[in-house]
């Protein structure tokens, strides 16, 4: 059969078919369809909901809800010699799913037992099924639709979508199991923006998330303390709030938090992570150019104090850095907070909240640093390289 003929996906022969099928009159609702993707919160990313409205304005089409002569499947009540084509019973799992395994509930009880859903998170393949059919079943049975649709894109090994058909399945299970689950999330979140396409590379992962996680967020976290260890004892000198309020950090910090929360309900998540290392780097910055190490040996007092002042306020940062980036990498996060000293009940309670400037105070004690992030190293996790990494100055 002529290439040009072959699933763009599969790299199959397609093959054209007849048969006397029933269908569903989505052409009733054409209307409703398209008002609802006339909004633009409806159906995300932007890019997807043009495309689905251009379809919609072409005009819908009935759609086949059955299929003859198929040995497997559901038989259609009205039509036995019929089997319900399979996208067309997928969709009302969404509602048969929250209603008792027993079969004793019905369509009355999915109000009140989670529907209509937030947000359908798909693949852009299937978006016409949830953005255009979905809906139009729920119009017809008198349902609520769903509250937002988001379309996002592929993940591609060696250029191509993966598939157990392919033959290219890069197994998420193996890839936790592995690197762990924060540099998963972060990767996949930071580095290919939500909602379009990505490649995947075992190296580049390892790079961003070794340049991200250990040697931006970790290494300040672990240079701050381990020096405020060697050269004070394990307390904080001063409270961070007390600092000097025109602090080019503490400014950001606010900007970052406010735009950051903004981003994650938008679902930019990429722009959200983006952010917060900025932030983080500016923290590393800080540190860099006002040498602190440097100046805490002093034997002049005031010197002294404004040295540990700026850990404090480098500190302070990667605290609310470590708030931020809860949503993605929980596990980090939350040991940065115990290493500034919070308890396991406080940290397990911070809120977005704690984003706010002046969470560290005086006399507070903090434990022996130790790294909060090992480096990726190879095809495995290396603590000694992270402990290295963290520790050098």
């Amino acid at each position: 059969m002529d290439a040009e003929r072959n699933c763009p996906v599969h790299r199959r022969p397609c093959q054209h078919r007849a048969e006397e099928n029933w269908f569903f009159a989505l052409s009733r609702y054409q209307a409703e369809i398209e008002a609802l993707l006339e909004d633009p919160a409806f159906c995300q990313p932007a890019s997807r909901r043009n495309e689905v409205l251009g379809w919609v304005r072409e005009g819908v089409r009935d759609f086949s809800i059955s299929r003859a002569n198929v040995e497997w499947g559901i038989p259609l009540p009205r039509d036995p010699a019929q089997t319900t084509y399979v996208w067309f019973d997928a969709l009302n799992g969404y509602l048969s799913g929250l209603l008792p395994r027993d079969g004793s509930g019905d369509l009355s009880q999915v109000g009140g037992a989670g529907w209509p859903a937030d947000l359908h998170l798909i693949g852009k393949d299937i978006l016409r099924f949830h953005a255009v059919y979905w809906p139009g079943m729920l119009l017809s049975a008198g349902l609520p639709v769903p509250r937002g649709i988001f379309g996002h894109g592929f993940l591609t090994k060696d250029g191509l979508k993966m598939g157990k058909s392919m033959g290219n399945v890069l197994d998420p299970v193996a890839l936790v199991e592995r690197y762990g689950a924060d540099a998963v999330r972060y990767y996949f979140l930071r580095v290919i923006e939500f909602g379009s396409d990505g490649d995947f590379s075992e190296g580049t992962f390892r790079d961003q998330v070794n340049a991200a996680l250990a040697n931006d967020v970790g290494n300040l976290t672990n240079r701050a303390l381990t020096l405020l260890k060697k050269n004070g004892g394990q307390e904080f000198p001063v409270s961070a709030a007390d600092l000097a309020g025109t602090s080019t950090l503490r400014a950001l910090a606010a900007e970052t938090a406010d735009a950051a929360a903004e981003d994650y309900a938008a679902l930019r998540f990429h722009k959200a992570l983006a952010r917060i290392l900025a932030l983080s780097s500016a923290g590393n910055l800080r540190m860099q150019q006002a040498e602190p190490w440097v100046g805490i040996k002093s034997d002049d007092p005031a010197e002294a104090r404004a040295a540990r002042e700026v850990l404090v306020e480098c500190l302070e940062t990667i605290r609310i850095c470590a708030v931020l980036l809860l949503p993605v990498t929980p596990a980090l996060g939350r040991r940065i907070l115990l290493q500034l000293g919070l308890s396991e009940e406080a940290a397990d309670a911070v809120t977005w909240a704690d984003a706010a400037w002046g969470g560290l105070r005086a006399g507070a004690a903090f434990p022996k640093p130790k790294p909060v992030f090992a480096r990726l190293d190879g095809d495995f996790v290396t603590e000694a390289a992270g402990e290295a990494a963290a520790a050098a100055p």
